[in-house]
């Protein structure tokens, strides 16, 4: 029986189970629009921009990124573990989007950018669709993401096609695809009887644990865009640009990883009263079956021809060409670290991930930055290619390392705590 998200999760917090038909097909749908409407306007600033002004929309992108990301991690993670608080989570979301667009829109205006300052107004309603979209694809009906990832890829393929004909210039395209997003988010939000209004209303436990996982996010994940910050302060934000230049062909990949994050996680929380051994097998298997999706997507844009880049990215191709290997190599080294954090996550073993986490991330900001400095781009995609592999490792072998731990020390039934407390 069809579900309908409205009543089950728009307006209700009452639990909702996943279904697993066609979800993760309409999740890489869903995926496949988000990253064609990104691709489409990262091809359109790099083929209208200097490799300056691609590194500032770069930048503008990346806080995007980050923006969304402490949001997923402080709210959308715990809200698609437990299945509850979906209505009432959307005020945390409302408030994180406003602080960190305020702060983002101010040091756009303190530095003359324009990219800075479209992202920055915008983030409110961006992060709200965020929220709105993985809550559908996660455990809502996919379709209603599917929907507004529709719409949005509209106007921007418009925008991008106005760009690309030289009707408009490039920070207005990305103007109009971030107001755009943002409007989408708030419409969709108010449809969904989400309440929008900022505020923060959860218990001291709660709080401490988003704020955890929010810091958890920004030593790990999030280091990789404050990375970028700091290659541009102290090498250039030509280095930032031809880093953006590459990574602009990588996009679908990435953003299929993060709609397979989505499904990770609950996922893995699904499996967690099983025995180690089952909670194992299923994080290889999701390893494997995401690492296998996205491996025929890297090897083809790392063995793109001269021709097909050039049409792509304009003359800033060249730049980009000698890093795509580097970068593709980063993407899936990726996948088995996105599935160790995610069952970290599910296991609710926060003090491990945030000391891991300062250990990865205190070392991708010097380690990036230096290769940057003394190699220019090609160390700084060298570095994260590196860094990449490293966290790999570092976050699978501790995910499976703790299933071990627990697994020889398991608790009494009545004892075991939920992963992560609910959302509301």
């Amino acid at each position: 029986m069809t579900v309908r998200a409205r009543s089950r999760v728009g307006r209700s917090d009452a639990p909702v189970v996943p279904r697993s038909g066609g979800r993760a097909v309409l999740a890489l749908l869903v995926g496949g629009l988000s990253s064609g409407g990104n691709l489409l306007v990262a091809i359109t600033v790099t083929r209208l921009e200097s490799i300056g002004g691609v590194g500032e929309f770069a930048l503008a992108f990346s806080f995007y990124v980050l923006g969304s990301g402490l949001v997923r991690s402080m709210v959308t993670d715990a809200v698609l573990a437990a299945g509850t608080g979906v209505t009432s989570a959307a005020r945390r979301v409302t408030l994180l989007g406003t602080v960190c667009g305020t702060v983002l829109g101010a040091a756009g205006a303190a530095y003359g950018s324009p990219y800075l300052v479209c992202v920055g107004l915008a983030l409110p309603g961006l992060v709200l669709y965020d929220y709105a979209k993985a809550i559908a694809v996660g455990v809502g009906t996919p379709s209603g993401a599917l929907f507004q990832e529709t719409a949005w890829a509209a106007v921007t393929g418009c925008a991008a096609l106005c760009g690309l004909l030289r009707l408009l210039d490039a920070p207005y395209v990305v103007g109009i695809w971030a107001f755009a997003g943002g409007l989408i988010g708030v419409v969709v939000g108010v449809r969904r009887g989400y309440v929008v209004r900022p505020g923060w209303r959860i218990g001291r436990a709660e709080s401490r644990v988003a704020v955890g996982f929010g810091t958890q996010f920004l030593l790990t994940t999030g280091s990789a865009q404050l990375s970028l910050s700091a290659v541009a302060a102290f090498a250039g934000t030509s280095v930032v640009g031809a880093l953006s230049a590459g990574r602009t062909l990588l996009g679908p990949v990435n953003l299929v990883l993060s709609t397979a994050a989505t499904l990770t996680l609950p996922y893995l929380a699904r499996s967690r009263t099983e025995s180690r051994a089952v909670r194992s097998r299923a994080a290889v298997r999701v390893s494997l079956l995401v690492a296998a999706g996205i491996l025929p997507m890297t090897a083809a844009v790392a063995l793109l021809p001269d021709a097909v880049g050039r049409t792509l990215l304009g003359g800033n191709w060249d730049l980009a060409r000698s890093l795509l290997v580097l970068l593709a190599l980063e993407s899936l080294f990726a996948v088995p670290a996105a599935v160790g954090f995610a069952g970290l996550r599910v296991e609710q073993a926060n003090r491990r991930a945030i000391l891991l986490g300062i250990l990865l991330g205190g070392l991708r900001v010097p380690v990036v930055v230096g290769a940057a400095v003394l190699f220019g781009a090609t160390g700084a995609a060298g570095a994260l290619a590196a860094l990449a592999l490293v966290s790999a490792v570092a976050w699978a072998s501790s995910y499976l390392l703790l299933l071990r731990h627990r697994a020889a020390h398991r608790a009494p039934a009545h004892r075991r705590l939920d992963p992560v407390p609910p959302g509301g």
